[in-house]
């Protein structure tokens, strides 16, 4: 029960700050709203203030933020939407009516609050845990790479090194600094394990990913507090790497360096899963991610997607007179319908993953 509830709020949370972007931009520059919407599907719950309808509907998969002349008026409007309509489009408030800057904006800024967000959830982390830095002034092992000199050697995690060829060994540097330079040469090392002395015998291998030889231990690792400032400058870094790291990813699959591997609701609810199992920590970070993903995904050039509405509205600035609505709406229509078709082939993939 508890992971249902976590992976709705975390799906909500995502949704209602991609959709607040739309909406906060959409009133900033004059467009009327006619609802902001959580999920799809029949209402649960309704509230008009002012202009504009606040829902929460059935299926929480998703949302929407209806702006006044997005699409097309049609015969199938209701008499109340047309007044709604002309109301808006004499005040000069519907979407098509403003420059195409304004549109742009109102557009490109559902994405842009995911990725505050994602900086924002990485910052709190970094708040409330600190980061993790290597403890210098200690001989304890905090890590042994497998395969290792090290490792074959026998040496393990929590033992103290105490001497390395008759040098006795306080600190982190003093193992470093007889390593790095003895590439093939054996080095008797004593350590204490469970408060027994042991001498052990370890080959240094040269690494040339750091251009001198390791026996592969890394020290233990410590957490330091960071502040506010610090702390949002290291949330928009790792933000920024993990983004990167997304487009490499894409471009990967595309030229079939990687393979496609993509999830649906069924996957990111198990992830929401299993993140809520290991603390706050882990439920943060997976937040973080799944907001920067949604922002990137909802910026990708295709028909119905945030990035596809952005193509059309560049299109517009170069040739210098808007693209005809109904003829956008048409291939927006074609993109949604492929989009769905997508969805459904995912969700069947993802139960089929869930019950193997």
């Amino acid at each position: 029960m508890l992971s249902v509830i976590s992976f709705i709020v975390v799906l909500g949370i995502l949704v209602f700050v991609h959709e607040f972007g739309h909406y906060i931009t959409a009133k900033l520059v004059g467009i009327r709203v006619e609802e902001f919407a959580l999920g799809f599907g029949p209402k649960i719950f309704s509230r008009k203030r002012g202009e504009t309808l606040y829902s929460i509907r059935i299926i929480p998969l998703g949302g929407f933020c209806q702006m006044t002349g997005e699409n097309p008026p049609d015969e199938n409007m209701s008499e109340e939407e047309r007044l709604s309509y002309e109301e808006a489009r004499k005040e000069g408030r519907t979407f098509t009516q403003k420059s195409p800057l304004q549109r742009f904006a109102v557009i490109l800024n559902g994405a842009m609050m995911n990725f505050l967000l994602a900086i924002l959830i990485f910052a709190l982390i970094f708040v409330l845990y600190g980061i993790a830095v290597d403890s210098m002034d200690t001989n304890i092992i905090g890590d042994v790479a497998l395969g290792s000199p090290a490792a074959e050697a026998g040496l393990k995690i929590g033992d103290r090194i105490i001497d390395i060829e008759g040098q006795v060994i306080e600190k982190w540097g003093d193992i470093s600094g007889i390593t790095r330079d003895a590439d093939g040469k054996a080095l008797k090392i004593t350590y204490i394990r469970n408060n027994r002395e042991f001498t052990t015998t370890v080959v240094p291998r040269f690494e040339p990913a750091y251009g001198y030889a390791v026996i592969g231990i890394a020290p233990p690792t410590v957490r330091e507090k960071v502040g506010v400032f610090q702390a949002l400058h290291l949330g928009f870094l790792q933000t920024a790497n993990l983004l990167w790291f997304t487009i490499t990813a894409i471009v990967k699959m595309i030229t079939g360096k990687l393979a496609v591997d993509v999830g649906g609701p069924v996957m990111i609810a198990t992830m929401v899963n299993q993140a809520t199992g290991l603390g706050l920590a882990s439920l943060l970070n997976l937040t973080a991610v799944l907001s920067l993903n949604l922002g990137f995904f909802n910026l990708l050039p295709f028909p119905a997607l945030d990035g596809g509405r952005l193509i059309f509205i560049i299109y517009e600035m170069l040739r210098g007179k808007p693209v005809d609505h109904e003829k956008e709406s048409m291939v927006h229509i074609v993109g949604l319908v492929i989009l769905m078709l997508l969805m459904v082939f995912i969700l069947i993939r993802d139960i089929g993953r869930f019950l193997l």
